[in-house]
């Protein structure tokens, strides 16, 4: 019996620990010491790529890692692709879940979700060689409706959700890039847990990604692996895997509940200097800030947080880009700021 907690579980890929050169010559990283620490660090499972870069994981390295996810009660994941038939290892080692997906080269960032129609005689092949095990089989999607539709027309009710694009665009500096990405996910979220679908999520996701996306407590499992690396290198694993942990766990709670989030939105409001801006900004906290959440709040929460001048082009440039329409802030502000102006008395020169 898996360890089971409320809220999002969390996965950590030993996919670049992996690829890692030993000290000694012929030596590899041992990755049960590392799957050793990352569950200590308080995550729910550990995730091994089988692919062709990683010849250095060997039968025995598995053996081991599942050993050590089995006396700690967590989950066994192997991630595997069409192009390399490791189903068979994974019925022996007795995998909880494998992921299904395209291979990513470790040199390339590039996602690994699947075509269904181009793949499905693969993934049926798959899923009748795991039928008679317990390994619960994921197939690797794009985030968008036609991929969620056709995944419930073949009948896949788990399926893990490519994050690339996503983690790209709430790292870009443009915000409504990233509101419309995060906008589809959690929508795409909500549509397959009507139909019954467990949902995850993963993919060139990185540490601040998590909490965002912890908030919806739509996703029952989030993995990430290569962009976390990094810190975990420079901070240690057990470490950096706790702290991930932590703010997985207290996402949408304590600071980060919306209450919470709502009152430091208008104490950043009020802290605002003399600005055309900032009476904009309160009616739009009396009226509209009670009833935000992700991803308007979200936007909202980005959008403060540029500078004044850049907001002011956003709200008063007739050319808003019709990118921008969407967002809840900037469509209040302009309305308010046009009515305003349309209000006001034109005075006859002399």
């Amino acid at each position: 019996m898996l360890g089971h907690r409320p809220g999002p579980r969390l996965a950590v890929s030993l996919e670049s620990a992996a690829l890692l050169p030993g000290l000694g010559i012929g030596e590899t990283v041992d990755l049960s010491r590392l799957a050793e620490r990352v569950v200590e660090g308080g995550a729910d499972g550990v995730m091994i790529h089988l692919t062709s870069d990683h010849g250095l994981i060997e039968d025995a390295d598995l053996e081991r890692v599942a050993a050590v996810c089995r006396a700690h009660q967590s989950a066994f994941n192997l991630r595997i692709t069409t192009a390399h038939d490791h189903v068979e290892r994974a019925r022996r080692l007795k995998a909880d879940r494998v992921y299904l997906g395209r291979e990513a080269r470790v040199a390339q960032w590039t996602g690994t979700s699947l075509f269904l129609k181009s793949h499905i005689g693969h993934i049926q092949k798959v899923q009748k060689a795991l039928k008679d095990t317990e390994i619960a089989l994921f197939v690797t999607l794009d985030p968008t409706l036609e991929a969620a539709e056709q995944a419930l027309k073949y009948g896949l009710f788990a399926i893990e959700l490519d994050m690339t694009h996503l983690s790209a665009c709430l790292h870009s500096g443009d915000i409504d890039r990233a509101f419309d990405a995060l906008s589809q996910v959690l929508s795409l979220g909500r549509y397959l847990n009507r139909h019954g679908v467990e949902v995850h999520l993963g993919g060139g996701l990185r540490p601040a990604d998590l909490p965002v996306l912890a908030r919806a407590r739509g996703f029952r499992q989030i993995n990430i692996g290569r962009r976390f690396l990094p810190e975990a290198l420079c901070d240690g694993l057990s470490p950096a895997v706790n702290r991930l942990h932590q703010h997985m766990v207290q996402a949408g709670t304590g600071p980060d509940a919306l209450a919470e989030r709502r009152r430091r939105f208008r104490a950043q409001v009020d802290a605002l200097g003399e600005t055309r801006l900032r009476p904009l900004l309160r009616v739009f906290c009396d009226m509209e800030l009670s009833r935000l959440e992700d991803p308007q709040l979200y936007a909202a929460e980005r959008l403060l947080t540029l500078p004044p001048a850049y907001l002011d082009h956003l709200v008063f440039d007739a050319a808003l880009p019709a990118s921008f329409a969407g967002i809840a802030l900037l469509k209040h502000l302009r309305a308010s700021w046009l009515a305003n102006r349309s209000a006001t008395p034109v005075r006859r020169a002399g």
